[in-house]
């Protein structure tokens, strides 16, 4: 039975599975071109079934990560907030009714209001089908997902994020296939809105710019972190954490609105066209220290309830925090520390078949869960046809491993190279599919890829590729980091060899690559090293302020708007002066 998978809102993604196998899964960023966007999966659900080759009616089950009813939590916590303050009640009134308001002209955006409608919003588009419609606990879908990466029997699973139904944090105990909740967290209690609300204090994006925060948190002190767990962050016993919503107030900074002892207790705010003072960059610091605390906080009750269990999976967008996420590896709090490529909740569209198979004699299979590599794949054919016209003569292809040598040999000279190769990446990281690559041995290449590719921030750091057989001669790492979700120490004898991935704390962001993950992109890095000594590559995503690409379309768009020296696009090598 085929069994779709759904996130509606937020970085609304489907899945497809067939028998506990997992077929495709793509986030509906890929396909509009519209960052994080939010709107209501028709584009990703059309893709996932053109990738099966299955029409809408060959579904069985549909499968969502929402069990919209259960807003009681909620509703009562708007309210208390409209009772606390009733000259500001109209922000959460006007949000509540956006929430659940439709126009048959608006254009199709994701909402609560579409869960509760879900069969009538799809039959709109698919007309009448015969699916059963099931949905599921917002937070289990982010573990399922996120425990199939390791299939570990025994392991602390954490999800944590803005909030599920009514929940923000949930812990919960595996062992040997039973499930013990450990602890649940009631929003508005939450992390994820802590880190969020400071996020935008600090003059970024929420919900887009907390890796910023997080890139500029190292460069500061964190002086005030004492005083944000003493008036915001407060720690309870045992492992609880109250967060202080009169000033930290989520809805209100969306607004742009911050109370005023924020500015009393740390610094005034930032505008977004100011550059950071050494205030800003102290108290992106202390965020960042108090959120590692809470977080070690939270689980310490656990472990030393079970001892016995020393694994950790994380999921939920708050698992996006990388330099956490190795923060409880350096505390020696948790033996290992598992994150799957998609913990936010594009991730829960897989997490939700993963529920529908609960009770059932179908299991899930591994292989395909444990890739991110599950969205289109486009072949020889494909590329060439999307090539001509483009360029003045399509270049021979090359074999895959003198594809591999001669890109690692551009690469060692100092060009920049476009990569797209296989199947899209699921998930926020670029992992070797659709990348922008360059030599980490020369700290200049950052100040190049900033001002031909990126434009982004001079203090956010370029993240690392390497063979897992070399991981960790390079990196104080002791397991494996598949899906670039933990930072860790760049040893201290390495760090002059790969310089531009070496962020100002002596830490990378690691993407470790097996060869049987991705054998291409294994022989790249191989290649690589046997020319250089340094089986390590800089790879950062492959966009331009845009979602990563997915199409040979969109590669090309982005290599003309780019200033990088090739674009090495399945068994092609196109140099800049071969573009029409």
């Amino acid at each position: 039975m085929y069994t779709l998978g759904l996130a509606t809102m937020d970085n609304s993604a489907a899945a497809l599975m067939k028998d506990g196998v997992l077929l495709a899964a793509v986030e509906n960023e890929r396909l509009s071109r519209i960052k994080n966007d939010g709107h209501f999966p028709f584009d990703a659900i059309d893709e996932v079934l053109r990738i099966a080759g299955i029409s809408f009616g060959d579904i069985g089950l549909i499968a969502l990560y929402w069990q919209p009813w259960r807003l009681r939590t909620r509703t009562f916590g708007t309210l208390a907030k409209m009772l606390h303050a009733p000259s500001r009640a109209a922000a959460p009134a006007a949000r509540a009714l956006q929430l659940f308001r439709h126009s048959a002209s608006a254009a199709p955006t994701g909402s609560w209001a579409d869960l509760f409608r879900l069969r009538r919003k799809l039959a709109s588009r698919y007309g009448a089908f015969p699916a059963t419609i099931r949905y599921f606990d917002h937070h289990l879908t982010h573990q399922l997902y996120a425990e199939a990466m390791r299939g570990w029997e025994t392991c602390f699973s954490l999800s944590y994020d803005g909030g599920g139904e009514d929940a923000s944090t949930v812990l919960t105990a595996v062992q040997n296939g039973r499930r013990t909740e450990l602890s649940r967290h009631r929003w508005p209690n939450s992390l994820g809105h802590f880190y969020s609300v400071f996020t935008g204090y600090l003059g970024f994006q929420m919900l887009e710019g907390e890796y910023k925060m997080m890139g500029l948190a190292p460069y500061g002190t964190p002086v005030w972190k004492d005083d944000i767990l003493r008036h915001i962050l407060r720690l309870r016993s045992p492992g609880r954490y109250q967060l202080n919503t009169r000033l930290a107030d989520y809805h209100d900074a969306r607004k742009g609105r911050f109370h005023p002892r924020l500015a009393a207790l740390f610094c005034p705010p930032r505008a977004p066209d100011e550059a950071p003072t050494q205030d800003h960059i102290n108290l992106a610091a202390s965020v960042q220290a108090a959120y590692e605390e809470a977080l070690a906080h939270v689980l310490a009750p656990a472990r030393a309830r079970h001892p016995e269990i020393t694994r950790l999976v994380l999921s939920g967008g708050c698992a996006l925090n990388v330099t956490a996420n190795g923060a409880l590896l350096a505390r020696g709090l948790m033996s290992e520390v598992s994150i799957p490529p998609a913990p936010h909740d594009a991730g829960c569209a897989i997490g939700a078949c993963l529920a529908a198979l609960q009770g059932t004699a179908v299991g899930a299979q591994s292989a395909n869960l444990r890739s991110p590599y599950l969205g289109a794949r486009f072949e020889e054919a494909d590329i060439a046809a999307a090539l001509e016209g483009h360029v003045t003569k399509l270049p021979a292809p090359l074999p895959a491993q003198a594809l591999a040598e001669r890109t690692a040999e551009l690469l060692a000279s100092g060009q920049l190279i476009a990569w797209f190769q296989g199947a899209a990446e699921f998930g926020p990281r670029a992992l070797g599919a659709r990348s922008f690559l360059a030599d980490p041995r020369h700290d200049a290449i950052r100040d190049a890829l900033n001002d031909k590719i990126k434009k982004r921030e001079l203090f956010r750091p370029f993240a690392p590729s390497v063979t897992e057989e070399a991981a960790a001669q390079f990196f104080e790492l002791s397991q494996p980091s598949p899906y670039m979700n933990i930072v860790a120490p760049v040893r201290a004898d390495k760090r002059s060899q790969i310089p531009a991935i070496t962020h100002t704390d002596g830490s990378a962001r690691v993407h470790s690559v097996r060869q049987s993950a991705n054998p291409l992109y294994h022989a790249l890095l191989t290649a690589f090293g046997a020319r250089t000594g340094v089986p390590v590559l800089l790879n950062t995503s492959f966009n331009i302020q845009e979602p990563i690409v997915y199409s040979p379309a969109d590669a090309l768009a982005t290599f003309r708007a780019s200033g990088v020296d090739a674009l090495v696009i399945g068994p092609y090598i196109i140099p800049r002066e071969l573009l029409t």
